[in-house]
């Protein structure tokens, strides 16, 4: 790994400080295409919750807070004509994530 500012550890955490995040980067990860679409995310992040989300609630967190966030550090693309996403990966991103919990799902 290499070498990395606060700022860059600091960005991650934050990144990681959200659940439905920690769900896409995994997701996208152990995707098997290149590009998912928004509905498989979306179908997916609705089986993760405490509660399952409303699709329409979910698609719009996607498009306006948790692609955006990741997007910043060049984690993933996001091609809203296709509604795709492509993750790209963020070695720094991956090192952090490695050791938390995929069973951690937030309390209600």
């Amino acid at each position: 790994m290499g070498e990395y500012t606060t700022e860059e550890i600091n960005q991650r955490f934050a990144l990681l400080d959200q659940y439905e995040r920690r769900c896409i980067i995994r997701f996208l990860q152990e995707s098997e295409t290149d590009h998912v679409s928004i509905s498989d995310l979306v179908s997916h992040l609705q089986k993760q919750g405490p509660t399952p989300d409303r699709c329409s609630k979910i698609v719009i967190t996607l498009h306006h807070s948790h692609l955006p966030k990741l997007a910043t550090i060049d984690a993933v693309n996001f091609d809203s004509r296709s509604e795709t996403v492509r993750y790209d990966g963020d070695e720094l991103l991956e090192a952090l994530l490695e050791p938390i919990s995929e069973t951690h799902v937030p309390s209600t």
